[in-house]
């Protein structure tokens, strides 16, 4: 009996519906992490809001293995290679992220970000030797062309960012697939679960370290503890975008192959985030949208039709 439901249980977690749930909740997530944010930032400095939110994820983490609601082990595992995918991704991406967005328009950082599929496939091929199959090649480039079409053609597309901000932007482009790339590969020898803590530990570590030297002290800590709105964006960041969402995506990576997976959800956060800021945020809308969107949409159908292929 306990064998028959291990089974099924296993066909659960395998299962499109599943993969799929899974993949909206982490847009969902990730997609409107930009209104939290942007609360926390009128209290907070960006590396002040990393540092809460990595702390906290932690934190949670902590709580649950000590609790024994979930087990981890790293012996006889390849912990080197986990260290290395925790630094790319939050710490060394989030850096760069960030000071790439602040010295570039956010049409601009946009479209960078969205290029993050087409760099999977660039370094899978260069670095790990992987075929795309044409599909899951075409839903990448229709996809990318529906954010281009989004972003470029409405009103309030500017370019007027600085060069560094470009290079940054570049940097954590490159990153982001390096560590979606790597993670996918230790999907063979760590459980989502294992991965998502050390990316945990690693990021908590990373920036409140960098936090305390650049002097912030405590504040980050007394705005969290202080009750307001702040705070309530600090745990939606923290629980919902650092636990929840790196725990999913970790375990889509292990289910399906770093491009698709990348593309699924690159182009549903896009969509996501393109219909947050109409309906709360205001922003405008027009022809390019609905063909931008339909574009995204088309390229996430085209893409999954070449997961069998990948296996």
């Amino acid at each position: 009996m306990k064998n028959s439901l291990k089974v099924n249980w296993l066909k659960i977690k395998d299962s499109k519906i599943v993969l799929y749930t899974l993949f909206i909740t982490l847009a969902l997530l990730w997609g409107l992490s930009f209104f939290g944010t942007k609360i926390a930032l009128k209290e907070l400095e960006p590396i002040e809001v990393l540092a809460v939110r990595w702390l906290m994820s932690l934190v949670l983490f902590g709580i649950l293995v000590v609790t024994k609601v979930i087990k981890i082990s790293y012996k006889g595992k390849p912990v080197k290679l986990l260290m290395l995918a925790a630094f790319l991704q939050p710490c060394i991406y989030a850096y760069f992220e960030a000071w790439g967005i602040d010295l570039t328009t956010a049409s601009e950082s946009s479209l960078f970000i969205a290029v993050i599929p087409l760099m999977v496939i660039i370094e899978g091929a260069l670095v790990f030797r992987k075929a795309i199959p044409l599909k899951v090649a075409l839903g990448i480039l229709l996809g990318f062309s529906g954010v281009i079409i989004c972003v470029a053609f409405s009103p309030s597309f500017s370019v007027g960012g600085r060069i560094e901000g470009y290079i940054y932007l570049l940097i954590a482009v490159c990153v982001g697939a390096m560590y979606t790339l790597v993670s996918h590969k230790l999907a063979k020898s760590f459980s989502a679960m294992e991965v998502t803590f050390f990316v945990a530990l690693e990021g908590a570590i990373f920036f409140n370290g960098i936090a305390f030297y650049q002097g912030y002290g405590l504040h980050p800590y007394e705005v969290f503890f202080s009750g307001g709105v702040g705070t309530i964006s600090l745990i939606y960041l923290g629980i919902g975008c650092s636990f929840m969402a790196y725990l999913i995506f970790n375990f889509t990576l292990s289910k399906l192959s770093a491009a698709l997976a990348t593309c699924i959800q690159t182009n549903l956060i896009t969509a996501v985030g393109v219909l947050a800021g109409i309906i709360w945020g205001g922003d405008n809308w027009g022809w390019y949208t609905v063909v931008g969107l339909i574009l995204i949409i088309f390229g996430i159908f085209e893409s999954s039709r070449g997961k069998e292929e990948m296996k």
